[in-house]
């Protein structure tokens, strides 16, 4: 009998060390697989690093730990060889500087449901926070980080920024939180505020973006109320794809706030705002600012009022940037994110 009970056990003690070192290795599976792009002055990658390497970057007298970092980190089905992650890091890169960082996590991101990608969320995002765990000990001051994301990386960016230590990271600016099975998780609205020092969010789209829009420092309620734009047929997700065209038009046009004239239902407006100030970046006011902001949005670049808009065609302009078509993945994406809605 007791040999019996000790073979038990044996067997028992099997199965929990298998579990062990399968979940282990899934973990290190994610630390493999997601790789982080460095790219230099001239918008050049120098260098691609994963978790797994466990070694320093060579830093540069661009990018070292004395200076600045930003990481930016984006959606499903996004690389950062889009052509509107390229013109983020390149404005990145002119107007920021220090070490300018994408984070590529295709071998996930690529998956044909949106579904697959999500349940894969906690352990992407916390390759992400382990990432910025490194670039502590290799000296870097948080308060000198910067995130950005877009769609489903805004949620990668916000929750790995929150795990790495509340409000640590500098700033944070995100497009276009997607809500699509995040928002169903909340029992209360969330606070990303605790993500950063200053967390600004931009809000373009009702059909993907998230409900909550009072979650940030500053909320940005662009175009028809943050519902539709435009410019919408420019990107192959339309109203919630534009949102990083904007944010990437904004590093050298004003989004200037301006009165709610299109009465737009806002909960948090915010109270007042300094004259000029913008949607962005560049906008160096943001700590004086808390609240819901309106602007309106054009149709055509550079998208921010009609009286800057150019007199070249919207076609010239998509052939130029060689923008997106509705294509069948979109379709798909509709059925996947309808699926949980």
């Amino acid at each position: 009998m007791r040999q019996e009970r000790t073979y038990w056990l044996l067997a028992v003690l099997a199965v929990f060390v298998c579990v062990c070192t399968t979940r282990t290795v899934c973990a290190d599976k994610f630390e493999d697989n997601i790789f982080f792009n460095y790219y230099n002055a001239t918008g050049d990658v120098v260098h691609v690093y994963n978790l797994a390497e466990n070694k320093s970057y060579p830093y540069d007298e661009t990018c070292n730990p004395d200076g600045r970092f930003a990481v930016v980190v984006f959606g499903w089905k996004i690389d950062c060889e889009k052509y509107f992650v390229r013109d983020l890091i390149a404005n990145l890169t002119e107007y920021r500087g220090g070490c300018v960082i994408c984070m590529n996590y295709t071998s996930y991101s690529e998956v044909s449901s949106y579904l697959r990608l999500k349940r894969n969320f906690k352990d992407i995002q916390n390759v992400l926070k382990k990432k910025l765990d490194f670039l502590e000990q290799q000296g870097f001051n948080p308060n000198n980080g910067y995130l950005y994301g877009f769609s489903f990386g805004a949620n990668m960016v916000l929750e790995a920024a929150k795990n790495f230590g509340a409000k640590k990271i500098g700033e944070i600016d995100v497009c276009e939180i997607v809500g699509v099975t995040f928002d169903s998780a909340y029992s209360n609205p969330p606070n990303h505020r605790l993500a950063a020092k200053n967390v600004q969010c931009i809000h373009t789209s009702k059909q993907y973006g998230t409900k909550y829009r009072s979650s940030c420092h500053q909320d940005w309620i662009l175009g028809d109320c943050g519902y539709n734009q435009e410019a919408a047929p420019l990107s192959s997700y339309g109203s919630h794809g534009v949102c990083t065209l904007f944010y990437n038009s904004a590093f050298e046009n004003d989004f200037l706030a301006e009165a709610n004239v299109n009465n737009c239902t806002m909960d948090q407006e915010a109270d007042n705002f300094p004259d000029g100030f913008k949607m962005g970046y560049m906008e160096t006011r943001k700590s004086q600012v808390r609240g819901q902001l309106y602007t309106p949005t054009y149709g055509s670049f550079p998208f921010n009022v009609p009286s800057l808009a150019p007199n070249s065609s919207r076609t010239a302009f998509v052939d130029f940037f060689d923008f997106e078509k509705a294509s069948d993945d979109d379709f798909a994406m509709d059925l996947d994110y309808d699926s949980e809605t």
